[in-house]
């Protein structure tokens, strides 16, 4: 029989999947553990139980936050719910509301956002994407994104072709209402108040007869049709672009008429060509001898605006380099559009110039489909196929004649919006059993790497449906990523980036998280929970010094705690925990020692941590398997009150002590001595009662 003294210094690799088991030849098996459940990591290595939160009120079901920073301070909370928007200050007070807008509860949740100074961009497949501006104090406006208005009157809205690429529209004039005849079936209900471009002219669609025809009005002169007589028809042929040597004139050949010597060429804008000049195209040049104006040719050169409720909208909206970025549209997944710079509000591609807008596709042989923009050191742009990332450079920046798209990972991403974390990216994968972490590596011919930061937890990791990240939240120096699991948990990753410290823990509450945003330096959740009238989504706000959920405040002599009527609930002021009491109807609460201390009541969540069985070796070869005791557990403790060490709960008052006055917290070692042979031996650390506990190391006395 050996025994042997075993020490853990740090719980920093948190808690490992059930797989990591028998890796105890691993340092993430040595610092990890079984379980972590309602405590938080320490960038020194120990644990101390989460915080509890504070109810600010409730919200309407369905609720997601969002954070809108315009300056510190002036920072809102905005929860977005079916058909409303209602704002909060960092305080949890009512900062104004709105309603009447489009989005409805499945759009809540897939819907992207960014804001730009007092305005937010919200973006859906289903609905025109949504502008929302912050117009006072507490005041909101929401409206339909509308493009500005360009020279004649041009909306300068992105256009696509959604039609097949030989199809043709055909005009039966150039002003005042005109007839137009599609090659295939084309036009829609829907079209009847939008445009269509004929030859980059507008058309207002007024009425649709059938798929094939439609009536509309031209927002300017469509261009001219003509028909040119040569003196050889050798180098030309239907659909290239020729163009006059003295006029400068340009043109489509949409026919070639061989008998006649003559080519029928659409126009590009309104000057003509002149009746004798040469026609240069891309086999040779041919002379004019008359140029006559004919009816409208039928043109391929036709398009529909990009945002439409014929063919869908973008799903995806970002901010990069003072462009705004649209793409995931339903009918073209893997396009990306970007505005001119600086005018969010013009989508006009022009000529390409380095300002002009960009419309592009990714271009991998996989249709990928763009699900979110992230602004970083470039853009990226994250997909169900992938992460993709625009390169540039001071030499090469980012404009439409240079453009490119440079592939980082395979891993798709989901629905859950990335969030930037520790210099990096994080974003859950298609599959919502895992988190990936994206980060510069300074490396020109590899400028990113993805790697999957949940890859020993990921047990932990289900479903993802929101997610925050803290930088010092409440001056504290730990940082951290919360993600929503589907289940209503909280997947918590501790990272210190600079020692390679990661570790997950499990945050559990009566209710479930639904939705977490980091604002003003607090952690905010709107959690559901169960009342006697029914489910109840609420507001809620982490706080260090509470230590239950969905905490109200009573103040000094007050007994009253309505928020629990015809409920149970947990009190505490200070150290001094009263129990678990019941509530009247009316709030009160019958034989509460309200004194002259704030009480804390709210629901109890019990802090627990499990070891992970010690295998110490021995001259002899390994332990993993043979039957071990652990016998003795010294715990190093920190300002902590009645811990829980396997299954002994220790005493909070020494002998000689008032125990009619608060227990005293305490920083030492406390040691218990357990029972019992396993082959997997282990220890559990937890509290019975809402009060501090922090757990800085331990040392456990195993017998072989």
């Amino acid at each position: 029989m050996a025994k042997i003294w075993v020490d853990k210094a740090s719980f920093g690799a948190g808690e490992l999947s059930p797989n990591m088991a028998r890796r105890s030849d691993t340092q993430q098996h040595a610092d990890g553990a079984r379980k972590m459940r309602n405590v938080r990591a320490l960038n020194a290595g120990g644990f101390t139980r989460r915080p509890g939160s504070l109810d600010l009120g409730a919200v309407h079901a369905g609720t997601r936050l969002i954070e809108f920073t315009f300056n510190i301070d002036q920072q809102y909370l905005l929860a977005f719910s079916a058909g409303r928007m209602d704002a909060f200050t960092a305080d949890g007070v009512p900062a104004g509301s709105i309603d009447g807008c489009p989005w409805t509860p499945t759009d809540v949740q897939a819907m992207t956002w960014v804001q730009s100074g007092d305005t937010v961009f919200i973006a859906c497949r289903s609905w025109r994407p949504q502008v929302l501006t912050r117009t006072d104090v507490a005041a909101w406006a929401v409206e339909a994104w509308t493009a500005d208005k360009g020279v004649g009157g041009a909306l300068l809205q992105p256009y696509a072709k959604f039609a097949p690429a030989p199809s043709t529209i055909k005009p039966s004039g150039r002003v005042g209402y005109v007839n137009i005849i599609a090659s295939d079936p084309s036009f829609a209900a829907g079209h009847v108040g939008q445009m269509v471009r004929y030859a980059g002219c507008e058309i207002v669609i007024t009425e649709v007869h059938n798929p094939w025809s439609a009536t509309g009005m031209p927002v300017q002169v469509l261009p001219p049709s003509v028909r040119i007589t040569l003196n050889t028809l050798a180098p030309f042929r239907v659909g290239h672009i020729v163009e006059g040597r003295n006029t400068g004139t340009k043109g489509e050949v949409i026919a070639v008429n061989a008998g006649a010597n003559t080519i029928d060429v659409l126009v590009d804008g309104e000057r003509a060509f002149g009746a004798t000049e040469e026609i240069d195209a891309p086999l040779g040049r041919g002379t004019a001898s008359s140029v006559v104006e004919i009816a409208p040719l039928p043109a391929r050169d036709w398009d529909e605006p990009y945002l439409s409720s014929v063919h869908g909208y973008p799903g995806a909206v970002g901010l990069h380099r003072q462009r705004l970025w649209l793409g995931g549209h339903p009918r073209m997944p893997s396009s990306v559009l970007a505005s001119r710079v600086g005018a969010h509000y013009d989508f006009d591609i022009g000529t390409g110039e380095d300002a002009q807008a960009i419309f592009e596709d990714l271009g991998d042989g996989v249709v990928a489909w763009v699900r979110h923009f992230q602004s970083a050191e470039h853009l990226l742009i994250f997909t169900d196929q992938g992460v993709y990332y625009v390169p540039e450079t001071a030499a090469n920046p980012l404009r439409p004649s240079s453009i490119q798209f440079n592939k980082i990972s395979a891993n798709g991403c989901g629905t859950v919006r990335p969030q930037p974390f520790d210099e990096g990216v994080l974003f859950a994968h298609l599959s919502g059993g895992a988190v990936l972490d994206l980060r510069p590596t300074g490396d020109v011919t590899k400028s990113w790497s993805a790697d999957d930061v949940a890859l020993l937890a990921s047990h932990l990791i289900r479903q993802p449906t929101d997610v925050t990240a803290t930088h010092g939240a409440d001056g504290l120096p730990e940082r951290y990523a919360f993600f929503v699991n589907a289940d209503g948990t909280l997947a918590v990753m501790h990272s210190i980036q600079s020692q390679q410290v990661l570790g997950w823990s499990l945050w559990e509450t009566d209710g479930a998280y639904r939705s977490v945003v980091v604002l003003a330096g607090k952690v905010f959740a709107v959690v559901e929970r169960a009342f006697p009238g029914g489910s109840t989504w609420r507001l809620e706000r982490f706080d260090q010094a509470l230590m239950t959920d969905g905490a109200a405040i009573l103040p000094p002599g007050s007994s009253s705690a309505p928020l629990y009527g015809s409920m149970a609930a947990h009190f505490r002021a200070g150290n001094l925990f009263f129990g678990a009491m019941a509530v009247r109807a009316d709030g009160t609460v019958e034989g509460l020692d309200v004194g002259a201390y704030t009480i804390e009541a709210g629901r109890f969540f019990r802090p627990l941590v499990e070891t992970l069985p010690p295998e110490p070796k021995l001259p002899g070869g390994g332990t993993a398997g043979r039957v071990k005791r652990v016998s003795k557990v010294r715990t190093y403790v920190q300002d902590t009150i009645r811990i829980n060490v396997g299954g002994r709960a220790l005493d909070a008052y020494r002998v000689g002590e008032d125990v009619s006055a608060p227990p005293a917290a305490r920083t030492e070692w406390v040691e218990v001595g357990l029972l019992g042979r396993s082959h997997e031996p282990t220890v559990t650390i937890t509290q019975d009662e809402p009060l501090p506990l922090t757990v800085l190391g331990m040392s456990m006395e195993v017998i072989i």
